[in-house]
């Protein structure tokens, strides 16, 4: 769960800079909350959840949480109830209420977000890649046996090649991505792939915490060989935008590409940067079913 620690760093920063937003710190504050998943605190009253308005100086304003510690520091014996969402929802409260802003952690940060502030952010992110028509369980495995990214390798095993974003995010966008799924399990379908519909979810993702927590990805199976794991393999077709928007919105710190053997390092900042390009130019929404199929690797 997440406890957004990279808006609360950018608020801090703001602090230790004498509360005074710089370019740099404007980006990142506008861009952590476009991907934020923040709490409101509502109360229960005739059958129906009010959210919680305070009424200062500053107008009526409603309190929003980081994570549940914030919450519990802030209201501890009350009958109210907490509420996860997106930052869209909160801009909608803005735009359909008398509510002039939010105060963050009240009990921690106590900053003040405005109604002029939050309306202003733009481009906010997808929540959804849905497709009308996506690929099949034997069309992902056709893919997935036929990938071939052999131009992105060529690319990133270059150390003249190092720093230049711009080229391998393009790269990034035209190639086919897997991720690894670890399991305790040894599931050998006799398809050779593994319906998570059908016996719910068995694995989870690779993640690399080496100096924080990072998304990985693979550009070959063979590429997953130099992840040293006791837990059974599996690959898995990835849409790069999805997995972008979810680095993002669960706080994770940026991906690995080839972990253990290439260690391409893309760090938060950088997928910040490039996010709306990754939206817009990285978004195969056939792979819109992909998250449900895996396909076992040859230990």
């Amino acid at each position: 769960m997440t406890n957004h620690k990279h808006l609360r760093n950018v608020i801090e920063d703001i602090y230790s800079n004498g509360n005074q937003l710089t370019e740099e710190l404007t980006f990142k504050l506008i861009n952590e909350f476009r991907y934020s998943n923040l709490y409101i605190p509502a109360k229960r009253a005739n059958g129906t959840l009010n959210f919680i308005i305070y009424e200062d100086e500053d107008g009526k304003i409603t309190p929003l949480f980081t994570d549940l510690d914030e919450f519990h520091k802030f209201f501890k014996d009350e009958d109210i109830q907490v509420i996860q969402n997106s930052f869209e929802l909160y801009q909608n409260i803005l735009k359909t209420s008398n509510i002039e802003g939010y105060i963050l952690n009240p009990s921690s940060e106590k900053y003040l977000f405005k109604k002029e502030f939050i309306l202003s952010i733009k481009h906010i992110p997808k929540t959804n890649f849905y497709s009308s028509n996506p690929y099949t369980k034997e069309e992902l495995k056709d893919l997935k046996d036929s990938i071939d990214n052999t131009s992105l390798e060529e690319f990133i095993a270059d150390s003249a090649n190092i720093g230049n974003n711009e080229l391998l995010f393009e790269k990034m966008s035209n190639a086919t991505f897997l991720t690894l799924m670890l399991s305790d399990l040894d599931l050998n379908p006799e398809n050779g792939i593994v319906d998570m519909q059908e016996i719910g979810p068995q694995a989870s993702m690779h993640v690399d915490r080496i100096g924080g927590k990072y998304a990985t990805i693979f550009t070959s199976e063979e590429k997953m060989g130099a992840v040293n794991t006791t837990k059974h393999k599996y690959s898995q077709i990835i849409n790069l935008a999805t997995l972008v928007n979810f680095v993002l919105t669960e706080d994770l710190d940026g991906i690995v590409i080839n972990p253990e053997s290439d260690n391409v390092l893309i760090t938060r900042l950088n997928l910040l940067k490039y996010s709306l390009g990754f939206e817009r130019f990285a978004n195969n929404e056939k792979l819109s079913m992909s998250i449900f199929y895996m396909f076992p690797i040859k230990q």
